[in-house]
């Protein structure tokens, strides 16, 4: 199996001064040629990836870089060997709103044999639940594309590079159909897309009766890559797919971004070769992340800039085992208080530095800045605890034994603390109606934000009203609603699967294309409810875990902000 990076201009200065928080001359003068990538810090022999997968409507939102690589081609301005595998496709996540794809299926051919690439992906069109009724249209596209790119491949562009032509569906029977049309015509490199954000229950229904197609075929592909699919628990059907002597490759860029997009309660900032994960301890730049809250800036500017230096000096001072755990933990917690951080970061922060996982790491980057990689702030110790990550994957994603460790604590239904999510972040919230409602026929009419009278309901809905987070409500008897939905009173609750059944496509319907928007889905509701949404649960999806109704009230409650203010903190 081969692991392909995307290329998202993950880059950082090599030079950054940390101490000073200041760039260096070379990244100043040109960030786009002297910033460092990945394989940069490990060296191309070392590299923890295969290769890279190159957007085209990524690298065409960089003007200048994008210029520099029609000029000079892409392995040079990425700093790779020839031989260095790269892929190029179009991007189609950043065409998908538009009716057809941006870029010509022929002319791609060309552009990928001009810039060099040793691998380029066929024009498709993403079939995608808000568009729905183009479900046929874009198939059909995609897999026309396929055939014409194929042919033209064919007469003029064999020499020149690797084509892969992509596959597309809605469901598992689309994607095969597509698969097998195309080995008639000799495709024999192909590439399944639009799964990333599918369920992996589906993805294994999906290898499962690929694998068993491929077992009574007499004709097998020579490459099958999967666009997004860096998840552990698929790698054993990957491998039975090269038992069957296909080569395999997939890409991914989940376990860089983890370094600054997984919440503190998640435990995923920075991972450990011994299958753990740590928060990343948040030190903001007070001048610029707190520069929007004037009451704070224009009263006690001054503390927290002491307070913010304070806590790096103590925390550089703890890596070198001069001051103690509780001296750290101190300041930290002070500093918490002052920028409107949750209570329990600093349970987080405590296992982290109470373990100090970069001294058990002998990768360049964790060897070379120590517990900086451990703190998040800007780009420069963000990507580079990315880097990390990506060593870490690479080094377990080779070794088959280590699988397990990642499949069974980390691919779970997560669960998570309410405190631990930020008005930042894009937040939708799904809970269920209630039996308690103003009226039970349709003698009265409301919002349903305000029909639902339960007290889970209730104190969802205040939660979420104080965070800014949209939320839905799935109702036993008009599927999915929206807060300000104007509804008649009813008395039906669900109960059995029957009652699930009825309503469960309905949601998934109007769910699909509200999900698009949002990070992470949380989702607060009884089990029936959450039974409703199994065929839409993928990773963004999170569960709070209760004892039960009544602690699951309090929980909620508990977590809602009561108005922010200036917390007291010692000077």
């Amino acid at each position: 199996m081969r692991y392909f990076i995307p290329e998202w201009d993950d880059r950082v200065d090599p030079e950054y001064d940390f101490l000073t928080d200041t760039h260096s001359e070379g990244h100043r003068k040109n960030p786009v040629k002297n910033d460092f990538y990945t394989w940069n810090f490990f060296g191309v022999e070392n590299a923890p990836i295969d290769g890279v997968l190159v957007s085209r409507v990524t690298i065409a939102g960089n003007k200048k870089k994008y210029e520099w690589i029609l000029a000079e081609g892409i392995h040079k301005v990425l700093g790779l060997p020839q031989n260095f595998e790269i892929i190029g496709d179009c991007g189609a996540f950043g065409y998908v709103e538009e009716k057809t794809p941006t870029y010509d299926p022929l002319e791609i051919l060309k552009y990928y044999r001009d810039l060099g690439f040793n691998y380029g992906v066929s024009v498709d069109h993403l079939v995608v639940p808000q568009f729905e009724k183009d479900k046929d249209f874009r198939m059909r596209l995609t897999y026309e594309n396929g055939i014409k790119s194929y042919h033209e491949w064919l007469k003029n562009f064999r020499k020149d590079f690797q084509l892969i032509v992509a596959i597309q569906g809605r469901d598992v029977n689309d994607y095969l159909k597509m698969y097998d049309d195309y080995l008639k015509h000799g495709i024999r490199h192909l590439a399944f897309g639009g799964l990333v954000r599918s369920p992996t229950s589906f993805i294994m229904n999906l290898l499962e009766e690929l694998i068993k197609k491929l077992k009574e075929s007499k004709i097998i592909p020579e490459y099958l890559h999967f666009f997004g699919l860096a998840r552990f628990s698929l790698f054993p059907k990957f491998q039975e797919l090269e038992e069957l002597d296909i080569q395999i490759g997939f890409d991914s860029a989940s376990y860089l971004r983890k370094a600054w997009l997984s919440s503190p309660s998640t435990q995923l900032n920075y991972l450990s070769l011994e299958g753990k994960g740590f928060a990343a301890i948040r030190i903001p730049f007070v001048g610029r992340r707190l520069s929007k809250n004037e009451e704070i800036l224009g009263e006690k500017s001054k503390i927290l800039k002491r307070l913010e230096q304070e806590c790096l000096m103590k925390l550089r001072m703890y890596d070198k085992d001069e001051i103690d755990l509780e001296d750290v933990l101190s300041t930290l917690t002070k500093f918490n208080k002052v920028t409107g951080g949750k209570p329990d970061l600093i349970n987080f922060y405590k296992r982290t530095l109470k373990e100090k996982p970069w001294k058990k790491c002998d990768c360049p980057i964790c060897s070379t800045i120590g517990i900086e990689v451990a703190i998040f702030r800007g780009n420069n110790r963000n990507r580079r605890r990315g880097f990390h990550n990506t060593y870490v994957f690479y080094e377990i994603f080779k070794n088959p034994k280590l699988w397990p460790l990642f499949i069974e604590k980390k691919e779970e239904k997560p669960e998570t603390e309410l405190s631990s999510l930020s008005r930042s972040e894009k937040v939708l919230v799904i809970t269920g109606c209630t039996k308690e409602k103003l009226a039970y026929n349709d003698s009265l009419q409301a919002p349903a934000r305000k029909m639902y009278q339960g007290r889970l309901f209730k104190n969802v809905r205040n939660y979420c009203e104080n965070m800014g987070f949209d939320y839905v409500i799935i109702s036993a008897k008009y599927g999915l609603l929206f807060p300000e939905d104007v509804i008649s009173g009813y008395e039906k609750v669900l109960k059995t699967e029957e009652d699930i059944g009825k309503i469960q496509s309905l949601v998934e319907n109007q769910l699909r294309p509200v999900l698009e928007n949002y990070d992470k889905i949380v989702v607060i509701a009884g089990e029936k409810y959450r039974e409703v949404l199994r065929n839409l649960w993928d990773e963004r999806f999170i569960s709070i875990k209760s004892k039960g109704y009544g602690d699951l009230c309090s929980i909620v409650k508990m977590a809602t902000p009561e108005g922010k203010s200036l917390l007291d903190f010692e000077t």
